[in-house]
């Protein structure tokens, strides 16, 4: 079994109240919700990646984001190791940029988010909001 290495945001409306998540298309667990996020290149430091990968996906440009933990989850072959981040202060409004991967980007409240949403994120989304906890899951899909 190999490790993965990848990031995960949490993006926060402007008002705090929301947060964005995307239908994913065409890849793991299709048809569910996930964060933006994706694998870190080899030769790229893990704040890079996420900032990267939200541009790449959604459009927007993280003015700064912070480190909320890590999740390893256990995947049909393989492991993932998500380095989970939050994103309080971005620039643009979300769009779709790649299509073929992501059917929408929405804002939901977090008392309302979709049920299935990716195992990966929504331990993110957990650590988020219980950080009084320590910030590492480790989880099976």
């Amino acid at each position: 079994m190999t490790e993965k290495l990848g990031t995960c945001v949490i993006v926060l409306s402007k008002d705090k109240q929301k947060v964005l998540l995307g239908k994913r298309l065409n890849c793991y667990k299709s048809g569910h919700y996930g964060l933006p996020g994706g694998r870190v290149e080899i030769t790229e430091q893990i704040f890079e990646c996420v900032k990267r990968e939200l541009l790449e996906e959604t459009g927007l440009t993280a003015n700064s984001v912070e480190y909320l933990g890590v999740i390893r989850e256990l995947q049909t072959d393989y492991s993932f190791v998500h380095f989970a981040f939050v994103c309080h202060d971005f620039s643009g409004e979300p769009f779709v940029p790649e299509p073929d991967k992501c059917e929408a980007w929405e804002w939901f409240t977090l008392e309302k988010i979709p049920q299935n949403i990716l195992p990966g994120h929504i331990a993110a989304i957990d650590i988020f909001l219980n950080p009084h906890f320590p910030p590492i899951r480790d989880i099976s899909s």
